[in-house]
């Protein structure tokens, strides 16, 4: 994306009218439609790749679409077991919201939903799935038809990717539990713009450098602040400098995690990357130099932070925790959503995080929600401890797509009688030149 200053620079290169170099209007298009849908059901592996629960009530929906240029529409999917039996109403209206950030490129994305809402129990194997879906420009109000097209059912592997040894809970691990699946009875308002967050693939328990490298290299790319490298590199780099390495100083590493990616960053970048951290109860991150650390509601300090900042979630789960990337968040009423990238398939660098076919969505929906007096991310299970969050000082943003629009027309009505003189005037010079 264009700066002010690379924009102008265009603009004024091109040698012709500005009016002429003016940013058409993207034309609405037509409902989005779903293509390389795919079924999945998911298997749990402890860290040390031992299979920890076949067959869990973890069902994996995913799918690509391209986005609407102005319209938010609906996603709405019944599903059964049997063709035309009972159907459970599985995904409730999740948005596939209208583009805002100028990026009409296909989105591959994804969400989890129970399968105990189907009958089936925790390790009960499912091979194929029937299935039916709506998309509309307005919220719906009942389930699509009769789950009537057979889907056949992948089998995902997913390995609990942390360190036994790390708290809150040190292990074993058990029970994965089962997803809060995405339901919206009402229109949700978005936090935040779309954002291009790129992947990372990750080792084997290696999900915070991951998810710090993935912010990082966003806010590196959205706000120009010179680290020439990818987002895969920065995730080297960051392994390199400690983060995700078992703890050195106690119990607890992510203290050290945090302190080694906020020195590099700042390092990187001339200190032009300023850390927060959000913890569930104090104490929860040991304090750490040049990081501010907050407590207080989570869903509200998520979309305070969100909007112009990146944001690492974790979470804990029984024997296990995960640290996730967010990109966008969106709210209905009390109840918060985000879409989020992570590696699904650590240690092989061929799936996960948007690689390795279309069972791996590069983009997912889960819920945060409130439950007992804690905040929990997709799932009772998972219990929401920390969060990290990145802002740029003294950058150079990275203009976005209307901004530029208006700045092409402004200047197509001031500047361009005068471009489109000195340049009649050039011409006329070099005529006369030609002649003498």
């Amino acid at each position: 994306m264009r700066s002010v200053e690379g924009t102008l620079a265009w603009i004024l290169a091109c040698g012709g009218t500005l009016s002429a170099l003016m940013i058409p209007a993207k034309a609405s298009m037509a409902q989005p439609a779903l293509s390389g849908i795919t079924f999945a059901q998911l298997d749990w592996y402890d860290p040390a790749g031992s299979l920890a629960q076949a067959d869990s009530l973890y069902g994996q929906m995913s799918w690509s679409y391209v986005p609407d240029a102005t319209t938010t529409y609906y996603l709405n999917v019944n599903v059964s077991l049997t063709s035309m039996g009972t159907a459970s109403w599985t995904i409730r209206n999740l948005p596939l919201f209208a583009v805002d950030n100028g990026d009409f490129s296909t989105r591959h994305e994804g969400t989890y939903f129970d399968l105990a809402e189907l009958g089936l129990s925790a390790g009960t194997d499912l091979s194929q799935i029937y299935y039916s879906t709506s998309v509309a420009s307005t919220i719906q109000v009942a389930a699509p038809g009769p789950a009537s097209t057979l889907a056949s059912v992948q089998t995902l592997e997913r390995r609990a990717s942390d360190d036994l040894a790390e708290s809150p809970d040190a292990g074993p691990f058990t029970n994965p539990g089962q997803p809060e699946g995405v339901k919206l009875d009402a229109a949700p308002v978005k936090v935040n713009p779309g954002r291009d967050v790129r992947g990372v693939q990750e080792g084997g328990s290696k999900c915070a450098a991951g998810s710090f490298a993935r912010s990082i290299d966003w806010l590196n790319r959205q706000h120009g602040l010179g680290i020439n490298k990818t987002a895969q590199q920065i995730y080297d780099d960051l392994i390199a400098a400690g983060v995700s390495a078992p703890g050195q100083g106690g119990p607890n590493s992510r203290d050290e995690w945090i302190e080694y990616k906020n020195i590099y960053a700042r390092a990187q970048t001339g200190k032009r990357i300023v850390t927060k951290v959000w913890e569930r109860t104090a104490g929860t991150v040991d304090d750490t130099a040049g990081v501010a650390q907050q407590t207080g509601d989570f869903a509200t300090w998520l979309q305070g932070e969100i909007d112009t900042e990146d944001v690492e979630l974790a979470y804990f789960y029984p024997g296990n925790a995960h640290i996730v990337t967010v990109l966008e968040v969106y709210k209905k009423n009390g109840d918060t959503y985000v879409k989020y990238r992570d590696d699904e398939e650590q240690d092989d660098a061929t799936k996960g995080d948007g690689q390795g076919g279309a069972k791996y969505p590069a983009v997912k929906h889960a819920k945060v929600y409130l439950k007992n007096g804690q905040y929990h991310f997709g799932s009772d299970t998972n219990t929401i401890y920390f969060a990290v969050s990145e802002s740029a000082v003294g950058g150079v943003p990275a203009l976005g797509w209307r901004p530029q629009l208006i700045l092409v027309m402004l200047l197509s009505a001031t500047a361009g009688p005068f471009i489109v003189r000195r340049m009649q005037e050039g011409q006329a010079g070099r005529r006369r030149s030609a002649a003498a």
